[in-house]
C-alpha cells in the first residue's frame, strides 16, 4: 500500500493550520501556498491513477479500519480518476486566482486571508474525499464537510444580502442532504452493510432484501436529495443567488467543481446500487432534466448581471448532466461525466473572466457598462470565447463531446424503446442547446465587442495570476476536444459495467 490516497486527502488536511499560520506573514499571498499545496494532491492522484492502470481491474484502492462504519475506504476507478483531477485541477488554479481577487475583498488583514484559506482547504478536502469514498457513511460525512466551508466563505465575502443568501444555500442543500441520508440509512440497514460493494454484493446474493417498491422510494430519496444539489428545477431555488453573491473564486469553485459532485453520486451509488429501480424511474427523470436545461438557458437569456448569468447557465449545464443520466445507457453515462469535466473547464474560464472584468470595472457586474474589451485584454477575451465555445459544445472543445454523446444516449434509448415521449425528449434536448448559444453569443458581444464605454477607458490586461490559470484551462479544454479518449474510454467502460453494452 503505497498511501497516495489518504495522502491526497491528508494534505489539503495539513493544509488548514498551515495556511492559517502562514498568513500572518504572507498575507494575500498565502494564496500561492494554498495552491501549492493543492498541486501536492494532484499529483499524488496523478501518481495514483498509474498505479491504477497497471492494475488489470483499473482499479486502485486503500482500506483502513474504523469501527462506527467498518471500513473507511478510497478508490480511484474508471469513474472517479478524471473526476478527481478535475476537482484537484481547480481546486489549485481558483487559489492562484483567489489571490488578486480577494486582495480587494479582504484588505490588509492576515487573519482574514487565514481564514479564507483554511476555509478552501476544507472545502477541497470535502470534494475530494466525496469522490473517493467507498463507503456510504464515509460518502455522507464528505458530503457535509462540503457544505460547512463554502456556508462560511459566502457568509463571510459574498455580495448583497450575504447573510440570507447563505442561510437559504445552506438550509437547502442540507434538506437535500438529510433526504439522502434517509436512503443510506435504509439500504445499510436493509442490506446489513454501508460498504458501497458490500450492499451490490448482497443485493445481487439475496435481491429479495429489499423489495421492489422500497427500492423505488430509497432511489426517490436518494435522486430528491442529489438533485437539490445538482440544481434541478424546483430545487434550484438557492443556486441563483449563492453563485451569483458568492466571492467570484468560490462561485467559480461551486459551478466547476462541486454542484456536479451530485451527477458522479446518482452514476456511483444511485444507478450502481439501484439499476433497475434507477431505470424505471428515468423517463420522469428525463423530463425533469428538460425542463432544467430549458428554463436554465432561458432565464440566462435575459440577464443583464454576468455572474447571475452564468448562475443559471450552470443550472442549464446540471439538466444536460441528467438527461444523459436518463438515457440508462453507456453512451448516456460517459456524455454525463465528459459533460462534468467539459463544464469544469469552461465555467471555470467564465467565472475568472468575469473576475478579472470585476477588477477592472471596481465589482461592476452589469453588463451593459462595460463593450471593446476584447482589445484591452486580449488573453482573458480569448479565454473567454473558448470557454463559450465549450459551453455551446462546438467541435474542437471538450462540450462537443460530452453533448454528442449524451444526446447519442438519448437516441438510442428513444429507438431501442419505441417510445415517442423519448424521441420528443432526445429531439427538444438537442434544440435546448440553441439557447446555450445565444445567452453566451450575446454574452461576448456585449462585453468584449461593440463600442466602449466611459469606465472603461483604463481597462487592462488581468495580472499573471489570472491569466495563468485562464490558459491552463483554455489548454485543457481544446486538448480534451481533440484527443477525448484517454478520459471518455474510462468513462464508456464504466457505463457498460452498469448499464451494459
Amino acid at each position: 500500500m503505497t498511501f497516495l490516497l489518504i495522502g491526497a486527502i491528508v494534505v489539503p488536511l495539513i493544509s488548514v493550520p498551515v495556511v492559517f499560520l502562514s498568513s500572518s506573514l504572507l498575507k494575500e499571498k498565502t494564496g500561492y501556498v494554498a495552491s501549492a499545496l493543492s498541486l501536492i494532491s494532484l499529483a499524488a492522484l496523478v501518481a495514483t491513477g498509474a498505479s491504477a492502470s497497471s492494475y488489470l481491474s483499473g482499479v486502485y484502492t486503500e482500506s483502513y479500519s474504523w469501527s462506527p462504519i467498518g471500513t473507511f475506504g478510497l478508490r480511484v476507478d474508471n469513474l472517479s480518476l478524471p473526476i478527481l483531477l478535475t476537482i484537484a485541477l481547480m481546486v489549485t488554479l481558483i487559489a492562484m486566482f483567489s489571490v488578486p481577487y480577494m486582495r480587494q475583498r479582504i484588505g490588509d488583514d492576515p487573519r482574514r486571508y487565514g481564514l479564507y484559506y483554511s476555509l478552501y482547504m476544507l472545502y477541497s478536502l470535502g470534494m475530494l474525499g466525496t469522490v473517493l469514498a467507498t463507503n456510504l457513511i464515509e460518502f455522507y460525512l464528505f458530503f457535509e464537510i462540503m457544505l460547512v466551508p463554502s456556508f462560511f466563505l459566502i457568509a463571510e465575502w459574498g455580495y448583497g444580502e450575504r447573510d440570507k443568501i447563505s442561510l437559504a444555500y445552506f438550509i437547502w442543500t442540507h434538506v437535500g442532504a438529510l433526504v439522502l441520508l434517509v436512503g443510506i440509512l435504509v439500504t445499510g440497514f436493509l442490506t446489513g452493510s454501508t460498504d458501497m460493494d458490500s450492499v451490490v454484493n448482497n443485493l445481487a446474493t439475496n435481491p429479495s432484501l429489499i423489495s421492489s417498491t422500497v427500492r423505488l422510494a430509497v432511489v426517490g430519496a436518494m435522486c430528491f436529495g442529489l438533485f437539490v444539489k445538482i440544481a434541478q428545477f424546483g430545487l434550484h431555488a438557492w443556486l441563483p443567488s449563492a453563485y451569483a453573491e458568492a466571492p467570484t473564486p468560490i462561485s467559480a469553485l461551486l459551478s466547476s467543481a462541486m454542484t456536479g459532485i451530485g451527477g458522479y453520486a446518482i452514476v456511483r451509488i444511485v444507478m450502481t446500487i439501484y439499476p433497475s429501480a434507477f431505470q424505471t424511474l428515468s423517463p420522469i427523470f428525463a423530463g425533469w432534466a428538460l425542463v432544467t436545461m430549458f428554463y436554465g438557458s432561458a432565464m440566462a437569456l435575459v440577464q443583464d448581471d454576468v455572474k447571475r448569468l452564468l448562475a443559471y447557465s450552470s443550472m442549464s449545464q446540471m439538466g444536460y448532466i441528467l438527461f444523459g443520466l436518463a438515457t440508462f445507457t453507456s453512451f448516456g453515462v460517459s456524455g454525463s461525466m465528459f459533460q462534468y469535466i467539459s463544464n469544469a473547464t469552461a465555467k471555470g474560464i467564465l467565472f475568472i473572466v468575469v473576475g478579472a472584468i470585476m477588477l477592472q470595472f471596481r465589482g461592476e457586474r452589469s453588463m451593459s457598462k462595460m463593450g471593446g474589451l476584447a482589445g484591452k485584454m486580449p488573453i482573458t477575451a480569448t479565454a473567454a470565447f473558448i470557454g463559450s465555445l465549450a459551453l455551446m459544445g462546438f467541435p474542437t472543445t471538450n462540450g462537443f463531446f460530452s453533448e454528442f454523446l449524451l444526446f447519442q444516449g438519448g437516441f438510442i434509448r428513444a429507438t431501442s424503446s419505441f417510445s415517442d415521449y423519448r424521441i420528443i425528449v432526445a429531439v427538444l434536448g438537442v434544440v435546448a442547446t440553441a439557447f446555450t448559444a445565444g445567452y453566451s453569443l450575446l454574452a461576448l458581444r456585449k462585453i468584449f465587442f461593440g463600442p466602449s464605454s466611459a469606465d472603461s477607458a483604463a481597462v487592462k490586461e488581468a495580472p499573471w495570476a489570472i491569466t495563468v490559470p485562464l490558459m491552463v484551462l483554455a489548454i485543457v479544454t481544446i486538448a480534451l476536444g481533440i484527443y477525448p479518449t484517454p478520459v471518455i474510454s474510462r468513462f464508456v467502460a464504466f457505463g457498460q459495467s452498469i448499464v451494459g453494452g
